[in-house]
């Protein structure tokens, strides 16, 4: 076959632009299809409706690539499926960020586009269930009749849109609400010895009926909304249901850590026998849900890495998502069992944006990449990138696109940076500027995990500098991030948006840049570490203008409700200022 085409995504299974070999048959998938381009006439041959939309898909992106300039054969064959069935995006709409409907038709399209065929909302309170307006309204929660509208739209461009509703751990706004709070496995939620800590209740305790009268409804209501072939239910992290668990997150002296002898210390949540046998109790009466007949039933797999026995105890229909965030995660490791056990199963990496503010692109990498060959190697049937609350959402599409490409064909991965500059409209450089972004947290040692360390002197107002330097990061490391920030910067003024969506990533890009900017001025002044470029008017008036930006730019693709929970983590940015 041919050499790739640089920005192509996913990268095509077979293609020729020399007719140098048979083509192979494209099979029996849905997705399969021919795409053949001889002297500008194009044929395309699929047996599906389905087939057809990614043969267009394809042939729109060899378009928007000639425009561009890129190199592209003027004849071609292209013979295309999926290596896995199922490549899926979630989307957390349910901690701050609750896109507008005109937000997520959008992000169909774009998703669609690179060939995604299924899009989940992790909602806990952000669907407007009937009966309980106290706990949804004020977070902005989706109508029936959005959910109604969206659901067409997904369907006209092949995208499947699930509703996931948690109804057992990370039920916080629910067990705050006073007709809720009773039904707390932990009733007051949980607080260090020393009282220097706190989290609210947040497991509902599955002993109680009314606690399973509530999820039933929860999950009803979504089930019946959504329409979907599958409903995701959630279940991971129960873990008020073990508080040994949060004593060994809190670090409480003398505290053994539940999860350390699990797949060489990869966090899980055991639970005591009591609670084991309760949880799954709960998983069946979820699987027995009238609503759900007929339907798959996802769970998140977390529960079951510490007591693999109790793979053999779930029903059929149960379909379970086996999730982890770094490149080091024991996915061969637990999707084996899970295979073994003959459990259908699902891979879920994430985006690596949610805390880092500009993603840390190699985590974000290995994670994807290590997760695709594990589902590959043992059968899975899909893949689900996730991402939870992110600021900005602009960090996420790093993550989007890559598991968009392994997803379909990990065997030949593409050009991300170039892959990038196509999901911005053809803008060029911009893909250059999201790697130069998400690589600055790999210029300074020693790392920190999950957020990175550049994006914690942000978030910390420069305190995270202190630890950093009393472990080894030197002034030349701020300097090189500097350097690599100044250079984005150069990209982002030289690039020319192809399209209002474009011009709106270049933004959120340039907000990524100046909060990072500013995190690295603000380590400098608590280390008295001299500032080649300060902020003009110093570190106050540089974050009250980046408090500003983000402000907008908020708007411009969220429902306004929510917004405070960012507000208030910008505020204490600025608080010790």
């Amino acid at each position: 076959m041919g050499p790739p085409v640089r920005g192509l995504c996913p990268q095509p299974a077979w293609a020729s632009w020399l007719d140098d070999g048979e083509a192979p048959e494209p099979g029996g998938h849905e997705e399969a299809y021919r795409l053949r381009r001889r002297r500008g006439a194009v044929t395309i041959d699929a047996a599906t409706e389905v087939g057809r939309y990614r043969a267009r898909s394809t042939l729109a992106q060899l378009e928007l690539l000639e425009r561009m300039g890129r190199p592209v054969p003027e004849d071609l064959e292209v013979v295309d499926r999926p290596v896995l069935d199922r490549r899926g995006v979630m989307l957390d709409v349910s901690r701050g960020r609750v896109p507008t409907v005109a937000t997520l038709e959008w992000m169909i399209e774009r998703l669609a586009a690179l060939k995604v065929n299924h899009l989940e909302l992790y909602l806990e309170a952000s669907f407007d269930h009937p009966g309980h307006e106290e706990v949804c309204r004020p977070v902005g929660p989706y109508t029936a009749d959005d959910v109604e509208r969206l659901v067409r739209h997904a369907t006209r461009h092949h995208v499947e849109l699930v509703g996931q509703q948690n109804c057992l751990g990370h039920m916080e706004r629910w067990l705050a609400h006073p007709d809720h709070a009773a039904l707390a496995a932990l009733p007051g939620g949980y607080s260090t010895p020393d009282g220097t800590a706190h989290e609210p209740a947040a497991c509902l305790d599955p002993a109680l009926p009314a606690s399973w009268q509530l999820a039933a409804e929860l999950v009803t209501n979504v089930a019946r909304a959504f329409d979907a072939a599958r409903v995701h239910v959630g279940l991971d992290e129960p873990i008020d249901l073990n508080p040994a668990v949060w004593d060994a997150i809190f670090d409480v002296p003398g505290a053994p850590v539940p999860w350390s002898g699990v797949d060489n210390g990869s966090f899980c949540v055991p639970l005591p026998p009591e609670r084991r046998t309760q949880y799954m109790e709960w998983v069946r009466r979820l699987r027995n849900l009238p609503a759900l007949d007929g339907r798959d039933m996802l769970m998140w797999a977390d529960v079951m890495a510490p007591h693999p026995e109790l793979l053999d105890e779930l029903p059929g229909g149960v379909t379970l998502v086996e999730w982890g965030y770094e490149a080091d995660h024991p996915f061969d490791e637990r999707c084996g069992r899970i295979s073994a056990a003959g459990v259908p199963f699902w891979v879920a990496p994430g985006t690596s944006g949610w805390t880092s503010i500009s993603g840390r692109w190699h985590a974000m990498r290995g994670n994807v990449e290590a997760a695709a060959a594990a589902g590959v190697r043992h059968g899975a049937a899909g893949m689900l990138v996730a991402t939870w609350l992110t600021l900005p959402s602009v960090s996420d599409w790093p993550g989007f696109t890559w598991a968009a490409a392994l997803g379909w064909n990990p065997g030949r991965p593409p050009d991300l940076a170039a892959a990038l500059d196509l999901v911005a409209d053809g803008t060029a450089g911009l893909g250059e500027v999201w790697r130069r972004l998400g690589e600055v947290h790999d210029l300074v040692a020693p790392a920190i995990p999950e957020a990175g360390s550049v994006s914690e002197m942000f978030r910390t107002s420069g305190m995270a500098a202190i630890g950093l330097a009393l472990n080894g990061m030197t002034p030349a490391m701020l300097d090189a991030v500097d350097g690599s920030l100044a250079a984005a910067d150069e990209l982002l003024r030289a690039a020319r948006p192809a399209g209002p969506s474009a011009e709106l990533f270049r933004e959120e890009l340039a907000w990524v840049a100046g909060a990072l900017r500013w995190g690295t001025a603000a380590a400098r002044h608590r280390l008295d570490w001299a500032d080649p470029d300060p902020p003009p008017g110093g570190l106050r008036s540089g974050l009250s203008r980046l408090v500003a930006e983000e402000d907008r730019l908020w708007h411009l693709r969220n429902r306004p409700e929510g917004h405070e929970v960012v507000a208030a983590h910008l505020a204490a940015i600025g608080e010790d200022v």
